[in-house]
């Protein structure tokens, strides 16, 4: 039994066709998670925008960073309670938005080959660095209930790393 073209076409139009498809499904869902990705990183500004707002709209809010000169300035020093509840909602904002954005962000780059992840990342180390009130809510015996896995391992691997450095900076005996 011999096969003729109408044969030998048929299943090739077919595979031909199937690989397009194939090809124009890579396409899109690289697309989609770019989009997604897009999306989360405006979504991720917006936050930090929010952020913005509220040390303008109260300045004695720079306190948050233990160096900043604000902290020195005792005409703005504000021990009230109600001004500390408020420098500790503001911490439970940063920590929320980093949670967020570093749960769902790709996985960071080493290297010099930076990606939004690693900036994000930095990001919430130099945070973690410059602020004593956000690593005393991250030290509270629940945050491992409110809080991600993700961001806690990034409070681990930074701790880890401040200890280095601490060891590092120690005068030698």
């Amino acid at each position: 039994m011999q096969l003729g073209f109408k044969d030998i076409a048929g299943p090739l139009v077919s595979m031909f066709a199937a690989c397009i498809s194939i090809w124009f499904f890579v396409l899109s869902r690289r697309l989609s998670r770019r989009m997604a990705d897009r999306s989360l990183n405006l979504e991720a500004h917006k936050m930090l925008l929010d952020v913005n707002r509220q040390l303008i709209a109260d300045p004695r809010l720079w306190v948050f960073y233990d160096d900043h000169p604000i902290c020195n300035d005792r005409e703005l020093n504000d021990n009230s309670l109600q001004f500390r509840a408020k420098l500790e909602a503001f911490a439970y904002l940063q920590l929320n938005m980093f949670e967020i954005v570093l749960l769902e962000v790709p996985e960071p780059s080493t290297g010099e080959d930076r990606n939004p992840s690693s900036v994000w990342c930095d990001f919430y180390f130099d945070t973690l660095s410059r602020s004593s009130v956000m690593r005393s809510i991250l030290e509270r015996p629940n945050s491992a209930r409110i809080y991600n896995t993700v961001l806690l391992t990034l409070y681990d691997q930074w701790k880890t790393g401040a200890a280095a450095a601490l060891e590092q900076s120690a005068p030698s005996d």
